[in-house]
């Protein structure tokens, strides 16, 4: 897709809704595994639990790679606007030179401190073993996730969300085939999600691989040229590395917040997991969003269109915010009965709506936060943003969680999880002065420029 031409919404709708429905896959197929655990396992509670606790604290491990596939999207999205196809091939392949390498150096690394880092949360007794038996096994499949991962990042930067879309459904409905099969039939528990899990990503990195090495497009993998090319290397880890140091800082502050959460016990942890499913399905829109917001402002800043690049967010804020809102209010009323089917237990499902009364009636915010942040790394800005949400995110979360978590009043998932729509806001506030003053001096130059050539 040529992101620099022709009607923004149109073009935004039609890019964005093969990734809306990608992600919403992935987040359907980890429901899934919430469901088969929820009702079959043998202590439901307890391994709803394990899997909940690896979450953030694999996610905090995941997000400095995943913020380098960060760049390597914008990387490849500003070659192929400005149509230097020499240096488009050369990000191309170094995109899947660093998931291979990160891949390795990820499932080597979880392997071994696996049981560690899941003491340092106050996981203990038999939601520790779990956790550490189902992660360990997780991350065996990181390589496969991770190439997947930065060649569906090249495929969306040429403005193709359509395959990965297909290959996500294929690995997906395995997944869930397997889940059932390891756990009610093997009675597997975690160890049977788990293997599903990462069997799956072996699939979606085979069938990805497949398309780019058989492909005579701009997305074309020859395995001969995999290597690292230093020139784009550099301008990846410039745009990936900030991006990927907040996302580590992001889910360090909520490993943080799993710690407290654990403080209150299993109920309160299965109750987080289960509604972090029902966040879920928005959440999917916001990374979505954000994804289509980087695209665009990267392939027009590529192409100098820096009022296009501006207007292509505002467009990508505004679609998600009518969307957003309205998934907000059908969880809000629908929220018993959705929980209702990832478990049935009456206590998880009351801690369960303890946060999400909270989170769903902001979570625009959030999604305003992702997609300013969006547009900052397509015109090439990642450490700005970064420094502004760890400051109003990070930082925020642990001071509230050290000070006013350990007070009575707010010693519950209540008082925990008021904080999340007040970080959000501030990362608005101070991303959204950034873009608009960034994108608006880029515009002046431009402008400048040209009448001092009519001149």
């Amino acid at each position: 897709m040529n992101m620099c031409e022709g009607p923004l919404t149109g073009k935004i709708v039609k890019f964005a809704l093969p990734l809306v429905a990608t992600y919403l896959l992935q987040h359907a197929f980890h429901v899934a595994d919430m469901i088969v655990i929820g009702h079959f396992a043998a202590n439901r509670a307890v391994s709803l639990a394990a899997i909940g606790t690896t979450g953030d604290l694999n996610a905090m491990m995941l997000n400095l790679i995943w913020g380098v596939s960060v760049g390597a999207n914008v990387v490849v999205a500003q070659c192929y606007g400005s149509g230097d196809r020499k240096s488009l091939v050369h990000a191309v392949h170094t995109s899947l030179a660093l998931a291979l390498a990160f891949g390795a150096a990820v499932g080597v690394l979880g392997l071994i401190f696996a049981p560690r880092l899941l003491t340092t949360i106050n996981a203990s007794g038999e939601v520790l073993r779990r956790g550490t038996l189902y992660w360990r096994i997780c991350f065996c499949g990181a390589p496969f996730m991770l190439v997947y991962s930065y060649c569906s990042a090249v495929l969306r930067a040429l403005g193709d969300t359509r395959r990965p879309l297909i290959f996500l459904t294929i690995s997906g409905v395995v997944n869930v085939v397997l889940n059932i099969v390891l756990v009610t039939v093997a009675k597997l528990d975690v160890a049977g999600v788990a293997l599903a899990t990462a069997f799956s990503q072996l699939l979606s990195a085979f069938l990805v691989l497949r398309v780019m090495t058989g492909s005579d497009g701009p997305e074309r993998i020859m395995l001969s040229h995999v290597r690292f090319y230093w020139p784009q290397v550099k301008r990846m880890l410039h745009i990936g590395i900030p991006a990927g140091l907040q996302g580590m800082c992001f889910s360090f502050s909520n490993v943080i917040i799993m710690s407290a959460i654990n403080q209150l016990g299993h109920y309160a942890v299965a109750g987080n997991t289960a509604a972090c499913q029902i966040e879920g399905v928005m959440y999917v829109i916001v990374i979505a969003m954000y994804q289509t917001a980087m695209a665009f402002a990267g392939q027009n800043y590529g192409a100098r269109k820096y009022d296009r690049a501006r207007n292509s967010t505002l467009v990508s804020a505004g679609l998600l915010t009518v969307v957003v809102v309205t998934l907000s209010a059908i969880d809000l009323i629908w929220e018993r009965q959705l929980i209702g089917i990832i478990t049935p237990d009456g206590e998880v499902a009351k801690q369960a709506m303890t946060r999400l009364c909270l989170t769903l009636p902001s979570y625009f915010l959030l999604g305003w936060m992702d997609v300013l942040t969006g547009g900052l790394r397509g015109i090439g800005v990642s450490v700005k943003p970064a420094l502004a949400t760890v400051l109003s995110v990070c930082v925020f979360r642990i001071v509230w969680v050290k000070t006013a978590f350990p007070l009575e009043r707010f010693h519950s998932l209540f008082g925990l999880f008021i904080s999340y729509p007040i970080s959000w806001a501030l990362v608005v506030l101070l991303n959204g002065v950034l873009f608009f003053y960034l994108i608006s001096r880029l515009i002046r130059r431009q402008r400048a420029g040209e009448a001092a050539k009519a001149v």
